[in-house]
């Protein structure tokens, strides 16, 4: 009988540090106040998503942090401010609310599509939308209050927060537990210094 290899969850982030969590907390409750059918996710969730994996075999794990070190090693740390709330697919039908990202050299898609064409050797699609750089903040459930919600969103489009230095990216295991998803870092990629 075949053992069967052991698979996981997993996806590659950028930390976002505590001062952005506690801005974006601070945003989120705001908005929980239209009462709207939302999932928010926790401030210690929120990561800047590069890729999302999937299901990944265990014996791959060692594969992806030797072969993704260099495209990785490829940046220089640099600066990201986050900037404007918004939803995608857009306001009129939201399905996910998002803070924006901004940084002066477009590091951000470049490093997901550099991402996109060496994972694609191992199998994993290419993402078929360009890479938007944002923090998701909840997902829209039902439209039970949303036009409120909708609203307050509007209001704040042009949001500033904090600033803070992306200087490596993580491989993250999602163990998905009814309390919401715990992420585990499995490998740290450092951009060069």
């Amino acid at each position: 009988m075949l053992n069967k290899i052991e698979e996981i969850r997993s996806f590659i982030a950028i930390e976002v540090p505590q001062e952005a969590k506690a801005f974006l907390e601070k945003v989120s409750t705001e908005l929980k106040r239209t009462r709207a059918d939302v999932k928010w996710v926790r401030p210690e969730g929120i990561h800047l998503t590069l890729k999302f994996l999937g299901q990944v075999r265990m014996d791959l794990i060692a594969v992806l942090e030797r072969e993704l070190a260099p495209v990785f090693a490829e940046f220089t740390p640099f600066e990201i401010q986050i900037a404007g709330l918004g939803a995608f697919p857009g306001l009129g039908r939201p399905r996910v609310v998002w803070a924006g990202l901004t940084e002066p050299f477009g590091a951000l898609p470049l490093m997901a599509g550099r991402l996109d064409e060496k994972l694609e050797r191992f199998g994993f699609s290419r993402e078929k939308r360009p890479f938007s750089p944002h923090l998701t903040l909840g997902r829209v459930r039902s439209n039970s209050g949303l036009a409120a919600m909708v609203e307050t969103v509007r209001q704040q489009m042009d949001i500033q927060g904090p600033k803070f230095t992306a200087d490596h990216a993580i491989l993250f295991q999602s163990i998905l537990k009814p309390s919401g998803a715990e992420y585990r870092a499995l490998c740290r990629f450092y951009f060069s210094r």
